[in-house]
Parts: structure tokens; C-alpha cells; sequence
């Protein structure tokens, strides 16, 4: 089994379970922030949305330069629809680009530089897929989580069933 059949099997299940945090976003709050320092709901959601192919984007050249996160705002998304078609054509450009990456690429090194093109870090880039595109996935799902407990909206199941299937689950699994 190639690096990127292990990928493609991970990413599969993921996306499952991030549509359905995506899709309980409620539409009408899209500009919900828990502090102004946060992203709103939104953005947090357009940033999930994007990451497949944005990594993937980002690891095309050997060296990649830290981005200046004071740069501005990020991009507000247009409505609900529009967060969900971009995960959809990010999970689908992952797909068709990583397909066409070698375990011999996949292992080769890639490094994060400052702006001074200083080192900050060289790791293999199967690697920065598992650490930039899945564990950063799966820090910013559960931070959406957050958020849509704090506007009241219901908070889906990732592994297990969350406070608002709780009831539920149990019940169903209680007459087995």
C-alpha cells in the first residue's frame, strides 16, 4: 500500500465526519465570533474547507515561506453552500493531485523558511501531510465544535456520539 492509499483511506473517513460539522454551521451566522481575536464561525469553517488542497499547494515547492499572518483579514465566505462546495473541491483536488504523487516524492524533504530564508523546519513530506493537513484538520474541527456549542447549534459525532446524540446513542445501543 503506497503513502498516499494510507492518505486517501484517512482523508475519506475524515471528510465524513467534517461535512457534518460544515453543514451545522448555521447559515444565518456565518459572522459569529467568540472574541475578536477569533476567526468568525465562518472563516473557521472556509480555513477547514480549503486545507486539503491548500497543503497540498503548499508543499509543490521544496521550500515554503512561514506567511504573514497579520496580512489582513481572511476571506469571508458568500454563504454555507459555498464553505461546503469548497470542501468538496478541495477534498477533490487532494485526491487527483496526490494521486499522482510517489512514495520517493512523498518521502523527500520539505522546509518551512522565514521570510530571511532562515530554517525553521525540514521534515519529510508525508509527514507535513499527517502534521499541516490532518492534525491541523482535526485541531480546527474540534475548534468549530467549540463554536457551535457556544451559538447553540448541534454538535456532531467525530468518533463517538457528542453531548447532543448522547441520549440517543445510548438508547440505541442499550437494547443491543
Amino acid at each position: 500500500m503506497s503513502l498516499y492509499d494510507h492518505f486517501l483511506a484517512e482523508l475519506e473517513q475524515e471528510a465524513i465526519a467534517t461535512r457534518q460539522f460544515l453543514a451545522n454551521i448555521p447559515a444565518d451566522q456565518l459572522d459569529w465570533q467568540p472574541h475578536p481575536k477569533s476567526l468568525t464561525i465562518g472563516q473557521l469553517g472556509l480555513h477547514i474547507a480549503s486545507a486539503p488542497s491548500a497543503i497540498l499547494n503548499m508543499l509543490s515547492e521544496d521550500r515554503f515561506e512561514v506567511p504573514d499572518f497579520n496580512k489582513g483579514p481572511r476571506e469571508n465566505p458568500e454563504s454555507l453552500q459555498h464553505i461546503q462546495d469548497a470542501f468538496e473541491q478541495s477534498v477533490a483536488d487532494f485526491k487527483a493531485a496526490a494521486a499522482t504523487l510517489s512514495d520517493e516524492y512523498l518521502s523527500s524533504t520539505w522546509t518551512i523558511v522565514t521570510a530571511d530564508d532562515q530554517d525553521m523546519l525540514a521534515l519529510p513530506r508525508y509527514a507535513a501531510i499527517r502534521s499541516l493537513l490532518f492534525n491541523h484538520l482535526y485541531h480546527h474541527r474540534g475548534q468549530l465544535g467549540v463554536f457551535l456549542r457556544l451559538i447553540g447549534a448541534t454538535v456532531p459525532s467525530a468518533y463517538g456520539p457528542s453531548g447532543d446524540q448522547l441520549p440517543e446513542w445510548a438508547e440505541q445501543h442499550a437494547a443491543q
